[in-house]
């Protein structure tokens, strides 16, 4: 097969089980083979080979091994019921020419196409290391059967590092390794070279304990030759021992000649550590009297209340919804019907905030009212309108939460609160924080972990609706991010890999903007943001988002130009500036699914597009990988090839158990290059109006009735 061929069906083999694995869920497919039990490449699998085995729908592992002097960490996420995806760092001491340690980092990406059956194994296809130094690199096909529940049988063929033991087939030669810069697609190596069968089993005598033996296809070709393993047998021997339903410890006899130990861990955001949550219960629904029973209760002479009388209702209302965290800005209340804005400070899900106003609604509004739609706002800007009739929220409330959800009306909300009708905190509202906080640097090569610790001070002052003076300084306490003396081998301007440059002072200015977000029309959200962006860039930076509130499609544009600050985090400026553009398109692919291109001009001056993959769950979790490609050759691009990485969203509710908004992000990325950079503007449009709008609404739809 030609070599441009072959990358061609190599990017169409990955792109396919990325497609068919995110659709699996979406569909009527029966549940894949589970485990959880890793190898110690992180993997679902025995000792050192793969099985045909999946994790649990969305569990994370985390997996750290020492085989002699070999290190290897792992986090492993089942993106999807028979997608997952590896990514893995490894320490292998003295593998390169000049004898010193190698730090190497690979991904991995597998997929269980075929299900066990009485008399079918399940079947797998993974491909090992297919982005990075390809020292990892290895593609397999393996099948897995289950006897008595207890027993598992395994077998599958290998190539690349997996095809290297007594061959099956000689096969054409296989490119050597790439060490130098990595980072690459190995897309022209799969399934090449000479192809090997391995195999195995695992047993669990009780549910804490299983015992594994595996014949392995890997000859450790590259090791054995510079002295680093002594390879005398394909055999390999070990137990599992699980100690809690979260962590297990393995250990191995390898080659017969080498021990390893791994420890691991693995959690599920489906699974809060608090369960559903320890919020107080909401109040009950309060039903009506029937007309005919008390008709005085029905009439409306409410609506000739005074305005000091108007006042004290709206003053009772407002309390009631402070002690759900929902602070209510604005009410238009009419004979059958009120619409209220509110901004909620508490619930991460918006379902659950909207079924705790519209309780309170129930005890609050006069008995003629039977509409109740629920604005959402967030510093003033409204985003959508939930409207509910008071008559199903009385006959549902003991049903299932789909039952309200499918009486549910989505609307636009375009309209900010005229100053009548608004009874929020007035503006200038001030708002400040000090908080701990922590950088890092993580993979180079040079220092596999960096990291600063200090104390930032900030504050928002909200001038009008949607218009917000932000600040942010920090105060550097301890860490080593100044430390960094590896030096770019890029051939772009250093647009971030000049980074360590701007933490050699304690003190410095992180943000310091000026944004207005507004409504232009109906299904039109716009942002524009000036002042100090980011610690590296200041700027101008203008957004524009199509997003209708019923529909996953949405489209936006970006404009922005930046200047490059100057190192010691002042008001200072250099003389590198750029304008950068991009359109982008996002789609909600249901479940939790999303996806979202973004293409343009980058702060090197390159043109290209950045690929992003995300999983959200309803309890705030968010979980994504994304990759950068442009114009620039891998070559010049230096160390890494292209920008790629993955990132989480941790909410701070999954692990107190108590409702909040707040969260952690962490971002993963194996190198900060220059190619394909963007500048990091806060409160980007996309994320911020999706979580008001149906899709996301009804995917945290359980939570209406807590």
């Amino acid at each position: 097969m030609p070599e441009q061929h072959r990358k061609l069906a190599g990017r169409a083999i990955v792109s396919a089980a990325v497609i068919v694995g995110t659709a699996y869920p979406l569909g009527g497919f029966a549940e894949p083979l589970v485990t959880d039990s890793y190898n110690l490449y992180g993997v679902p699998g025995l000792l050192e080979m793969p099985t045909a085995e999946s994790a649990a729908d969305a569990e994370f592992s985390g997996n750290f091994n020492w085989v002699d002097e070999q290190f290897r960490s792992a986090l492993t996420f089942q993106f999807a019921p028979r997608l997952s995806g590896t990514f893995r760092y490894a320490k292998v001491p003295e593998f390169v020419d000049y004898g010193e340690d190698y730090y190497d980092r690979s991904f991995d990406l597998r997929f269980q196409f075929l299900d066990e059956s009485i008399w079918l194994p399940a079947v797998a296809i993974g491909f090992n290391d297919f982005i990075g130094t390809g020292i990892y690199s290895a593609e397999y096909l393996v099948a897995t059967k289950t006897f008595r529940d207890s027993l598992r049988v395994t077998g599958g063929l290998g190539w690349g590092r997996l095809g290297t033991y007594e061959p099956l087939t000689d096969g054409s030669e296989r490119k050597t390794d790439r060490v130098d810069t990595g980072g690459s697609f190995n897309f022209d190596r799969f399934f090449t070279g000479p192809m090997a069968a391995f195999g195995g089993v695992s047993w669990a005598p009780t549910d804490q304990l299983t015992l594994k033996a595996e014949y392995s296809s890997d000859a450790y070709t590259r090791e054995m030759r510079r002295g680093l393993v002594d390879h005398t047998s394909p055999w390999n021997f070990g137990a599992e021992y699980r100690i809690n339903e979260g962590v297990s410890l393995q250990a191995a006899y390898l080659y017969g000649d080498t021990y390893g130990l791994q420890l691991n861990f693995t959690m599920n955001p489906k699974a809060p550590l608090f369960g559903p949550g320890n919020e107080p219960a909401p109040l009950p629904v309060r039903p009506r009297p029937p007309r005919s029973v008390d008709p005085e209760a029905w009439n409306l002479e409410w609506t000739a209340a005074t305005p000091a009388q108007q006042d004290q209702f709206n003053t009772r209302l407002k309390e009631a919804l402070a002690k759900e965290g929902i602070s209510l800005e604005a009410i238009d209340l009419k004979p059958h019907s009120v619409e209220i804005q509110i901004e909620n400070n508490r619930y991460y899900p918006y379902a659950e905030a909207v079924g705790r106003i519209s309780r309170i609604l129930t005890r609050a509004m006069p008995e003629s009212v039977e509409t109740f739609s629920i604005v959402a706002t967030d510093d003033g800007v409204p985003y959508s309108r939930v409207s509910l009739s008071r008559t199903d929220l009385e006959r549902l409330e003991n049903a299932p939460s789909d039952a309200i959800l499918a009486r549910t009306q989505f609307s636009e909300a375009l309209r900010f609160a005229p100053p009548e009708n608004r009874v929020g905190d007035p503006f200038p509202r001030f708002t400040w924080y000090m908080a701990p906080y922590i950088d890092y640097s993580l993979f180079d090569p040079d220092n596999p972990l960096r990291a600063d610790l200090g104390v930032g001070v900030g504050a928002d002052v909200i001038l009008a609706p949607g218009l917000i003076l932000s600040g942010d300084v920090r105060q550097r306490l301890v860490g080593n991010l100044d430390d960094v003396d590896r030096r770019s081998t890029s051939e772009l301007p250093r647009v971030r890999s000049n980074s360590s440059l701007y933490n050699q002072t304690d003190t410095y200015l992180k943000n310091l903007t000026l944004a207005h977000f507004g409504r232009p029309s109906g299904e039109w959200y716009s942002r524009v943001t000036a002042g100090y962006l980011e610690q590296m860039y200041a700027g101008i930076s203008g957004e524009l988002l199509w997003k209708p509130v019923d529909s996953r499609l949405a489209l936006g544009s970006e404009l922005n130009y930046t200047v490059q600050r100057e190192f010691d985090g002042g008001f200072g400026l250099q003389d590198y500036d750029v304008w950068t553009g991009y359109l982008s398109a996002y789609y909600d692919f249901e479940n939790g699914y999303y996806g979202q291109i973004d293409a343009g001009r980058f702060l090197a001056g390159d043109y290209g597009a950045t690929f992003t993959a995300s999983r959200q769950f309803d309890n705030g979790w968010e979980v994504g990988a994304f990759a950068t490609f442009t114009d620039v050759p891998f070559e010049e691009f230096g160390e890494g090839s292209f920008d790629k990485g993955v990132f989480l969203k941790i909410p701070l509710y999954w692990a107190s158990g108590q409702p909040s908004r707040a969260g952690y992000g962490l971002k993963i990325r194996p190198l900060t290059r220059d190619g394909g950079a963007r500048v990091s503007v806060p409160d980007r449009l996309y994320d911020t109006v999706r979580e008001w709008h149906e899709s996301d609404f009804e995917d945290s739809g359980g939570r209406f009735w807590r």
